[in-house]
């Protein structure tokens, strides 16, 4: 049976280092019809300028400020309806969920089937996107954080978002969390799942305006999560993942904004190769042949994740993800020690 060809969905907040090693990690592991990239308008031209050199599948850059312009909603008008006062969470963290569940709202012609992807996962040792199975094609993703460790706080607030805007009980599993780095969403049921917010509300205003004011009544939302709950009760027979085992427990996840010690230790090695006169961003396939002469004969990761943001240098280590406590590229794990 031949693949469907389908298109990759990227929000992106700003291109970094590793953007053209992700881009074309998913080029040479999935072979995309085509990615879209959603992100602030200073990145559009940079990417514009920036991608033509790269190996990639054909890229569409849209800015995220005027993305929902074609249904009369801007971003500014979107997170208008936010009012949380001192959060822990920006009117950014929320619409990039947004731009995620309302992908076909402003990319004309996206795939029925299309798969989001966060910008920071680097694909390795990587997951079949689409199986067939007896006959039928099949839409996999890959739970890749374990549930062993987390915010018992918010994930209460997830549920009770899903229990109460959903009405279908959230969908739970034994090792992993239905926060994956990655999902695919089938437009049709985007739409139940939009009508349903509509419902809760008894209003037949943008569901993004009414997703917005969910954020204030319960505090936060889960886009990932609260989709496949959404797809579990409603359709069950197009929701497929691998289990935490599969993937999960060889993903890697860790601070790096191209100073940490993933980079450091590739430029290191790449010393002679490197131009100081150009920006650092190397391609797929010098980090995957990078990646596996550092591995050596121990297991390659199926994906690695480079987490920009500082605080994942300070974290506790009692509110450290799993995938973090264990990579080798964390600083602070004693037994990190690259040959």
């Amino acid at each position: 049976m031949q693949p469907e060809a389908f298109d990759i969905v990227i929000p992106l907040y700003r291109a970094r280092w590793n953007t053209r090693a992700v881009l074309e990690g998913l080029t040479t592991h999935y072979q995309p019809r085509a990615i879209h990239i959603v992100t602030p308008t200073p990145e559009v031209t940079f990417l514009k300028a920036a991608s033509p050199q790269w190996d990639i599948a054909p890229l569409t850059i849209h800015a995220e400020e005027s993305f929902f312009q074609p249904i009369g909603l801007t971003k500014d008008t979107i997170c208008a309806e936010l009012d949380l006062g001192e959060s822990l969470y920006t009117p950014g963290w929320f619409y990039q969920q947004l731009l995620k569940l309302g992908a076909p709202e402003g990319i004309p012609d996206l795939s029925e089937w299309y798969v989001v992807w966060d910008s920071d996962l680097l694909p390795v040792d990587t997951w079949p996107l689409v199986r067939e199975d007896e006959g039928k094609l099949v839409h996999s993703f890959a739970l890749l954080q374990s549930n062993r460790w987390g915010n018992p706080a918010i994930v209460g607030k997830w549920e009770t978002w899903i229990r109460s805007m959903l009405d279908v009980e959230p969908l739970t599993d034994p090792d992993g969390t239905f926060v994956p780095h990655h999902m695919w969403f089938k437009q049709a049921h985007l739409k139940t799942f939009q009508q349903r917010i509509g419902q809760y509300y008894q209003s037949d205003e943008s569901w993004l305006l009414l997703m917005m004011r969910s954020a204030n009544d319960f505090g936060t939302f889960s886009e990932y999560w609260s989709y496949v709950s959404w797809v579990a009760a409603t359709a069950p027979e197009d929701l497929s993942f691998y289990p935490y085992e599969h993937y999960g427990e060889t993903t890697e996840r860790f601070f790096d904004d191209g100073t940490g010690l993933f980079s450091a230790t590739f430029r290191d090695r790449q010393q002679s190769d490197v131009d100081e006169e150009k920006p650092f961003s190397p391609s797929y396939a010098e980090l995957d042949a990078f990646i596996r002469a550092e591995y050596g004969t121990d297991p390659l990761p199926s994906s690695l994740s480079f987490e920009s943001s500082p605080r994942h240098l300070k974290k506790d280590e009692a509110t450290m993800h799993i995938e973090e406590r264990r990579s080798r590229w964390n600083p602070r794990n004693l037994s990190a020690s690259p040959s």
